[in-house]
């Protein structure tokens, strides 16, 4: 499926309610886990087998790193033999992180910490990544002996930024974190101290998005390393090993749950197999969400599945699940336009600093759409939906600011509401590039 392009140069799909979503379905897949994978079949000792990686923009841009890093053929007979790190003497190498905010984080930490035996690495990012920062990555870096250049200012409070260049150390055995700001730079370290063979992490403070950190957790023990927890400190136990059997990347939970989202708004009914029961990822979570707004769903060792309208409002804590927020968003707004009870999602702290400020960006949305929102520094309140509504009024064109999950939330809005034409449509390369294709093959009514 193409979409039409602006003279702008920007494209745009427009999605028009009327059309039931339902079937299988099959999103790409996870994004998170296929980064977590590549960087630890990187650090391990021996060829590691990876099926169902994906091609979305955020995994090429930690696959292209790696590969600046081991060579351009890495991984391309899907074998991904690692080993090679430290890399010892090298001269200054360049490596892009595209927009991905994991990439970033997860790279920064452990070529840091990588060991003095290399020559320094600049880090270039791309679109808005150039805006995020992630003061208490640096903040612990710094404190663990690492240069990081001019973009690391030793402030109150500190900032780690990117275009970044850093001279590595060699990585202490034990390193702590201040009131982290994302699951992604506890992750980091983790994965920094797994490459050394061992040690202590200890976190200060509550860590956002923790299910993210037990995301990792996992990959680093089918590599052979064993993470404990106990009050804040983290040990990291094994040496980084490739597992002797071939690892099959799960479907993309936070893509599934704006599939089962569009079934149930619809009046269709979604499955999606391979997301089983034994997932990983916190966003699977959005099966008990849905059920929360008076929606079907299941999940099994089969698959996951979703169906029913929204038919209630409903208060729900997203603090584990903040990429959950735009989808549950839009549930929450039908669940009122249909029942007239309000909605409250809380736990969305870190929304602001996501590819867009993605808690005032949704508010506005639904307020420009007639709901009657409010927001505070970490929830927003759906309280009042639309009265003057009627169909067959033009679509309405809005701005996903680049942001994939906006994207899909104007997309949700359209499918269940009023016709909305996406300006930047295309910003969903980031994690699903096929998903325009495959929500009108599900029978969504889509407008190119």
């Amino acid at each position: 499926m193409e979409t039409t392009t602006s003279e702008s140069g920007r494209t745009g799909v427009t999605v028009l309610p009327g059309g039931s979503v339902s079937g299988p379905m099959y999103p790409p897949g996870s994004k998170s886990l296929a980064q977590r994978y590549l960087l630890a079949a990187f650090l391990a000792e021996g060829p590691t087998r990876l099926a169902g990686v994906p091609e979305c923009l955020d995994v090429e841009a930690m696959l292209g790193a790696l590969r600046s890093l081991a060579g351009s053929g890495w991984g391309q007979d899907g074998n991904f033999v690692g080993g090679a790190w430290p890399l010892q003497g090298s001269p200054k190498t360049s490596l892009s992180l595209g927009e991905s905010g994991t990439c970033a984080r997860l790279l920064t930490a452990c070529v840091a910490l990588g060991g003095q035996g290399r020559g320094s690495v600049h880090f270039r990012p791309e679109g808005t990544l150039v805006s995020r920062t992630s003061p208490a990555l640096g903040e612990s870096l710094v404190a663990a002996g690492a240069n990081l250049g001019t973009r690391f200012k030793a402030e109150a409070p500190p900032v780690l930024g990117w275009p970044l260049t850093v001279e590595p150390v060699d990585c202490p055995p034990c390193l702590t974190i201040r009131d982290p700001s994302s699951s992604q730079e506890v992750s980091g370290l983790l994965f920094a101290l797994a490459a050394r063979g061992g040690g202590t992490v200890a976190v200060e403070g509550v860590i956002p998005s923790e299910p993210y950190v037990r995301m990792t957790e996992s990959v680093l023990e089918e590599f052979g390393v064993q993470v404990d927890e106990v009050d804040g400190l983290f040990t990291v136990t094994g040496a980084l090993m490739a597992p002797a059997h071939t690892i099959t990347i799960e479907p993309d939970a936070s893509a599934a749950a704006v599939l089962l989202a569009a079934g149930c708004i619809s009046g269709g009914t979604v499955r999606i197999p391979g997301l089983t029961s034994d997932s990983v990822q916190g966003d699977l979570r959005v099966i008990e969400y849905l059920q929360a707004f008076g929606c079907r769903g299941a999940v099994d060792a089969e698959g996951a599945m979703a169906g029913g309208v929204p038919s209630r409002g409903a208060k729900i804590d997203l603090s584990g699940e903040p990429d959950l927020a735009p989808v549950m968003a839009v549930v929450g707004a039908i669940a009122c336009l249909r029942s007239g009870e309000p909605s409250v999602l809380e736990g969305l702290g870190t929304l602001e600093g996501k590819e867009s400020p993605r808690l005032s960006g949704l508010a506005e949305v639904l307020r420009r759409l007639g709901w009657q929102v409010r927001t505070g520094p970490d929830w927003l309140s759906v309280d009042a939906a639309p009265t003057d509504f009627h169909g067959g009024a033009p679509p309405v064109p809005i701005d996903s600011k680049g942001d994939h999950r906006i994207a899909f939330t104007l997309s949700l809005l359209g499918v269940a509401h009023v016709g909305v034409r996406i300006v930047g449509a295309d910003c969903v390369g980031k994690s699903y590039p096929n998903f325009w294709a495959d929500l009108a093959g599900a029978g969504a009514n889509i407008e190119l």
